[in-house]
């Protein structure tokens, strides 16, 4: 007798018909714990595709972050460079103001010391 075969004894109907929903309740068992394993490798599965995605996200993130910090520095490097070209006019201005304000006082106590030195050295007039 090999291991497949089957032995029949005589069992009564009603005996028969509750060995039968045994041998379907034990297959529909097996059934739904073969499916609670299927889900739960799924689940794995989409644990992983989720936890990549979230990384590929937080990489182009950080990209992006890196593209506007490059672009920050060189806009701050630009706005320095013209508040530095900006304080040497207004350097350039006040030296041009203050001159425009004294030179008229300068040039007439150039020419006082000027007459005052010719008057001193008895030039003739």
């Amino acid at each position: 007798m090999s291991a497949g075969d089957e032995i029949m004894t005589p069992v009564t109907k009603p005996e028969a018909v509750s060995m039968a929903e045994i041998h379907a309740m034990r297959g529909l068992t097996d059934a739904v714990s073969a499916l609670g394993r299927q889900v739960e490798r799924m689940n794995a599965k989409v644990d992983d595709v989720r936890e990549r995605v979230i990384k590929l996200e937080a990489r182009e993130y950080e990209r992006q972050i890196e593209g506007l910090n490059d672009r920050l520095a060189a806009a701050l490097k630009r706005i320095d460079d013209l508040e530095g070209t900006r304080d040497q006019q207004r350097g350039a201005k006040g030296l041009v103001d203050w001159m425009r304000q004294t030179a008229p006082w300068l040039f007439a106590l150039g020419m006082a010391a000027l007459a005052g030195l010719g008057l001193k050295t008895g030039a003739p007039t």
